[in-house]
């Protein structure tokens, strides 16, 4: 078991006795210690262990082949995990996939939600490319986790890793991350909420982000070493991180725009939708900065409180994450809802005092006529 593996990693192997002229890296090993199961190797060894309480239950297992005399080896072999009721899948991984499936519906149902909106929106002009962005990122997180569920239930099954189907839901799942960036980015730039087009220099930014992210995301994912694929995804964190730094700029300078505007703008319709616009900013400030900061407070409630073997907790937080910050997101930035009442009353009274200043213009007018 895991604990008998500390166990021996922290006790002194060389200890049987041996012959003193001997030097002593020649010591014999000492292979005595507590295990779950042990044999000998001969020439030839088949033999099934089956986990039990008695021998360590549910647990992490390792298998280490130790040679007493130090002796070379060549072993051939194969080794075969096998857990009970045609279930293949590791321990820690066994609910993993009701925790995929359910977060998917969960994904498509909102996307579905969202996309009866936009078509109401759509009714009364107030749709645009911003929210069918918004619904597409919704979409490819579904399709990804379904994916990734469909691989899992194949492993379930099978007990082996299909090329095809781990390969598919981790490229579409960098082209989610791409979108979910690009998200962010364009609400911090204000396209479609402040401005309806986006400089130049903007557009090439935001491409040159979309390429090399998806770039470096393809030969991640079909990197075979594990530096490589640590260089490959160090690269793409570095430009994640660039990214996040031009978002956080253009949010802080839109809000500073909103703030300058309202204070220069007179009480009206138009002054509404402006606090509007600086109430949606201030909840992305917070939604991005949680966007941020949850990874690493994630990994650390991974490391110290969910347990090793219910790793689908793990999942369900990020995912549930994921869905609450898309919620604020799309609730912050919907399509034109009515303006603040004040305003409206503010449009009223200027009304009235222009019929009132109109009626005493009247009344004036037909005195003067009746005088003459």
């Amino acid at each position: 078991t895991h604990g008998q593996w500390l166990s021996w990693r922290e006790a002194e192997l060389v200890t049987l006795p041996a012959d003193p002229t001997q030097p002593k890296d020649a010591a014999p090993l000492n292979a005595f210690l507590i295990s779950g199961w042990r044999a000998c190797l001969t020439d030839k060894l088949s033999v099934s262990f089956k986990v039990q309480e008695s021998t360590g239950g549910r647990n992490r297992y390792s298998v280490v082949i130790i040679s007493a005399l130090k002796e070379p080896l060549m072993i051939h072999g194969k080794l075969s995990l096998i857990n009970p009721d045609g279930q293949q899948l590791s321990l820690q991984d066994v609910d993993v996939p009701q925790a995929l499936f359910g977060a998917s519906a969960v994904f498509f149902v909102s996307s579905l939600v969202l996309v009866a909106l936009l078509l109401h929106a759509n009714r009364r002009g107030t749709q645009n490319t911003l929210h069918v962005l918004m619904a597409l990122v919704l979409v490819l997180r579904g399709m990804t986790l379904l994916l990734r569920w469909a691989d899992y239930h194949q492993v379930a099954a099978t007990g082996m890793d299909s090329t095809f189907g781990s390969v598919a839901w981790a490229l579409l799942g960098k082209v989610q991350n791409i979108a979910e960036l690009m998200m962010f980015l364009l609400i911090s730039l204000g396209w479609k909420v402040l401005r309806n087009t986006l400089d130049i220099s903007e557009i090439r930014f935001a491409l040159a982000i979309s390429v090399i992210s998806f770039y470096l995301g393809v030969f991640q994912v079909a990197c075979t070493t594990p530096s490589t694929c640590s260089g490959y995804q160090l690269s793409r964190y570095i430009l994640h991180s660039l990214c996040y730094l031009v978002v956080i700029v253009a949010m802080n300078f839109n809000l500073q725009k909103l703030v300058q505007a309202i204070a220069d703008a007179p009480a009206s319709l138009e002054s509404g939708k402006l606090y509007r616009k600086l109430h949606a900013y201030q909840m992305f400030r917070w939604v991005f900065l949680v966007f941020i900061i949850a990874p690493t407070v994630e990994l650390f409630l991974k490391v110290t409180v969910i347990p090793w073997d219910h790793q689908e907790l793990y999942l369900i937080l990020q995912e549930l994450r994921t869905w609450v910050i898309y919620v604020l997101l799309m609730f912050s930035f919907r399509p034109e809802p009515p303006p603040l009442r004040v305003f409206e009353l503010t449009q009223d009274v200027a009304s009235d005092h222009e019929d009132d200043a109109a009626a005493e213009a009247g009344t004036g007018a037909g005195a003067a006529a009746d005088w003459a």
